[in-house]
Order: structure tokens, then C-alpha cells, then sequence
């Protein structure tokens, strides 16, 4: 294969570093916005060296100074001499378009970095056996993606521009008349008065144990916010066929029992509930991806190619992160898998600007205790994923984990969907929220239908009026 030709602009890195020379702020500017690889001359990259060096030592910054440190670093006749020096000083055109020649530089490295690295990804290509496409493929859209990221470069902003995107935030909202939801709304008036809906660019963890509801609880939660923003919704529901993930929300949305329609044994009264729920179901913008032990990268990839195809695109749901995989063989430990996976999806987050909300297993410690109300240190594999999340949701639900301090207390259960089951009472401990309070929400789950309703009679919200300071 022919040897790529790589972009430079050397005229552009000779303005920069001659700027650098006689300019107290554009030595700040050029210093805080580059490296040695934005240079693609090695005698750039010796002189920004030098010029770097200097400045570490408090040193001033000048033709004499630049050129002593050469000499000392034993390049200054590999750079050309005094007289290339001279050239590169004359150069300079002060501070006033100093960041136009600065993004030619930067611009012209992540070019660089992109063509290399589609040369080595068809190197490999060429020269490797390939078992997996799959993965090739996903590995190879990383390291692309890697190379891209470098690109979103973001300077400071002023308090004045800041303030007023908030102001016009604030403004919308008011005329929207809705005071409680900023974000996605969850469907439940208590989460929603702590949370104010899922924030864009959040992660946000449901956990509980085994058989809690976490599973039903995320597809309650996609279900209500498709319902009432018509937006799309990505679910992975990596532990569960789509077909049977429909089901439930069959069940969920007809009030008929999931075993009834599994087996499809309905009276003509259930039969039309579920037909009318199967319609309402379809109408709405929800797609699933039920890849088993999908890759993270897989993940990744299909997250951005849906929200590419559905640009109102508002939340996703992961099912859940403990069957996730890196594809990393080099990986040391799960721990450290999971941490990755659990930043990765972070970034994902912020990157499409929405929530997304990761269902997670909590520790068997939990079932250890005489009171089994789950605390964040029982997020299993990774303390990673509490550091990364925004929002821990934690489930607990007394009847199942029997708890010997329960508040046996009855409530009125009135809103409980008409079912011939009696529901059950879960905790929804909202044990940490970067944005906003903390606290306890109690709903009611009906598991033969896998719906979570709201207590009628709500008991006093319990809550932490502080915001977390993280």
C-alpha cells in the first residue's frame, strides 16, 4: 500500500510558534491549547518543546532564551540553527488571529490521526485473520471514534453567554406550565417532584435484587415516557427476548395476567383489553434490541445509529450491565470491566444528550442484613458505577426480601390496577442525585402484570432537602 500523504499546514505552525515568541498571551493561548503532536515539522515540535520548558522553569520566553534551551537539548542544529529561528520570529502576527492558526494546526492533527489510523485499521485488515467481523468492525469504528473526540474541543465560555441559555431554559419552561419536569417524566408524581424527570446527559441506575421488579420497573418507565412525550425510546434488553419484553408490556398496559397471555387462555373480556393494548403499544416510538452479551462498543454504536435515524430520540434503557462485555481480552478483572463500561455509558449519555438509564444487580451483602433496605456501597462489581451515575435508584419491596423491620401499616390501595392480585408495596429509595434531593417514593407493584402504580393515598414524601455536593 501506498505511503498516505499527511495533511500540514508548516506556514501555520511558524505563525503560532513566532506568535509564542514575542506575545505574553499568546504564549498563554498557544501553551493551554497545544501538544507536541498538533506540529507535524519535528523541528515545531523541538521549538514548542523548548518554548514549554521554559515556561515550566519561569523562564522568560524570547529568540535567545528558545535558542539556549535548544542547545542544551542538543537539537538546535537539527532544527536548522539561529537563522531558522530568526525566520520562525518573524513570523509572529501578535494575538489578534492567533486561534484561527491554532485550529489549522489542530484541525490538520486530527486529520493526520484519522488517515493513520484507517491506514493501521487496513493493515490489519490485509495482514490478520479475521474470526470475528463483528468485532473487527467494532474495534475498528473505536479507534476511529477515539481519533474524532479529539476534534470536540470547547473553549471557555463567559457567565453572561451561560446565564442567558439559562434564562431562555427557564423561560421555556414557564410556558410550558409544567413546574415540576425538566426532563423525561417518569410517569410517577413523587419520583418526578424529586428528580424533575430524567436530566439530558444523565446516567441513571435502577438496582435492586433478584425478583424485586428492576426489570419491570425500567420497561414501566420507558412505556410512560414513550406514552407521554411521543419520543423515541432505545431499549437493550440484553437478558430477555424482544417478543417476551412485549408481552409484559401487553400485560402491563391490558391490567391481564402476563402467565394468561403467555398461554394465550383469555375470556372475550381480556381478549379485547390485549388487542387494545397491543394496538396502543404499537403506536408508540419504542425500538428493542434483545442482542444477547452484546459488546459495549456493539452498544455504542447502535445508540448513535438510532438516535442518527430518530432525532427526537430521548432515552435509553439498558437491561441490565452486568451482561455487558468490553470485548477487551486484556482486561485484569470484571471490576474493571464494569468500570469501563460503566464510564463508557456516562459518555454515551452526554454525548447523545439524553438519559440513559442502566438497570444493575445489587450484592448478595444485601440479603446478609436483618435489614435488607439496600444501601449505595451494595452496587455490585464496581464502586465506578455509583461514582459515574447521576441518579441511584434503589428498589426494595418488603413482602419479597422480608424485612423484619417492615412498617406493616396497611395503605389504601385504591389506585392499584383492576386485577384480581393484591399488590405489593415497593420503596423506590432515590439513595443519590447529583441535581437535585434525595428520598424515598413508595409505588405499587403488581407483579402478575409487572405494572408499578401510584399509592393512591401517598404517604409524606420523605426526603433530603440537600444536594448532593459530589
Amino acid at each position: 500500500m501506498a505511503k498516505i500523504k499527511l495533511p500540514a499546514n508548516l506556514n501555520a505552525e511558524k505563525t503560532v510558534l513566532g506568535s509564542m515568541f514575542l506575545n505574553i498571551e499568546a504564549l498563554a493561548v498557544g501553551l493551554g491549547s497545544l501538544t507536541e503532536d498538533e506540529f507535524f515539522s519535528p523541528a515545531h515540535k523541538s521549538i514548542f518543546t523548548a518554548i514549554k520548558n521554559l515556561q515550566g522553569r519561569s523562564q522568560p520566553v524570547d529568540l535567545q532564551t528558545v535558542f539556549q534551551e535548544l542547545t542544551n537539548m542538543k537539537e538546535i542544529e537539527a532544527i536548522g540553527g539561529l537563522d531558522y529561528l530568526d525566520e520562525v520570529a518573524s513570523s509572529s502576527i501578535g494575538y489578534t488571529n492567533l486561534d484561527f492558526y491554532i485550529k489549522i494546526l489542530q484541525d490538520n492533527s486530527v486529520l493526520r490521526q484519522l488517515l493513520l489510523t484507517m491506514e493501521e485499521i487496513n493493515d490489519d485488515y490485509q495482514k490478520s485473520e479475521i474470526d470475528d467481523l463483528s468485532e473487527f468492525v467494532a474495534i475498528a469504528g473505536d479507534k476511529v471514534n477515539r481519533v474524532t473526540e479529539k476534534r470536540r474541543i470547547s473553549d471557555f465560555r463567559s457567565a453572561a453567554d451561560i446565564s442567558g441559555v439559562v434564562t431562555k431554559t427557564m423561560e421555556t419552561l414557564k410556558l410550558s406550565g409544567d413546574g415540576k419536569v425538566t426532563g423525561v417524566p417518569t410517569g410517577y408524581s413523587r419520583i418526578n417532584e424529586l428528580t424533575h424527570g430524567f436530566q439530558r446527559g444523565s446516567m441513571v441506575i435502577i438496582a435492586a435484587r433478584p425478583s424485586v421488579g428492576k426489570t419491570a420497573f425500567a420497561l414501566n418507565l420507558a412505556f410512560n415516557a414513550a406514552l407521554k412525550t411521543n419520543k423515541a425510546i432505545g431499549i437493550f434488553s440484553i437478558e430477555m427476548p424482544a417478543e417476551q419484553l412485549i408481552m409484559r408490556l401487553i400485560a402491563c398496559h391490558s391490567t391481564v395476567q402476563l402467565d394468561k397471555i403467555q398461554i394465550n387462555r383469555l375470556n372475550r373480556d381480556e381478549q379485547k383489553k390485549v388487542a387494545a393494548a397491543i394496538s396502543n403499544i404499537a403506536a408508540l416510538p419504542l425500538y428493542i434490541d434483545d442482542t444477547p452479551g452484546i459488546r459495549l462498543l456493539d452498544l455504542v454504536a447502535k445508540s448513535k445509529k438510532l438516535k442518527a435515524a430518530h432525532e427526537d430520540l430521548s432515552m435509553i434503557v439498558i437491561d441490565y450491565i452486568g451482561l455487558i462485555t468490553s470485548g477487551n481480552k486484556k482486561v485484569e478483572s470484571r471490576q474493571l470491566e464494569v468500570s469501563e463500561i460503566s464510564r463508557t455509558l456516562k459518555e454515551l449519555a452526554r454525548e447523545l444528550k439524553i438519559p440513559v438509564v442502566v438497570v444493575s444487580q445489587l450484592s448478595r451483602e444485601v440479603d446478609k442484613r436483618t435489614n435488607k433496605r439496600p444501601v449505595l456501597s451494595d452496587l455490585r462489581e464496581s464502586g465506578s458505577i455509583e461514582q459515574d451515575a447521576d441518579l441511584v435508584m434503589l428498589l426494595y419491596r418488603g413482602d419479597y426480601q422480608n424485612d423484619p423491620s417492615k412498617d406493616t401499616k396497611e395503605v389504601d390501595r385504591k389506585s392499584a390496577p383492576v386485577n384480581p392480585m393484591d399488590p405489593s408495596e415497593v420503596e423506590v429509595n432515590i439513595a443519590k442525585n447529583r441535581n437535585g434531593p434525595t428520598g424515598i417514593a413508595t409505588l405499587l407493584f403488581s407483579k402478575a402484570i409487572g405494572r408499578f402504580d401510584t399509592l393512591l393515598y401517598e404517604k409524606p414524601l420523605t426526603s433530603s432537602a440537600a444536594i448532593e455536593d459530589d
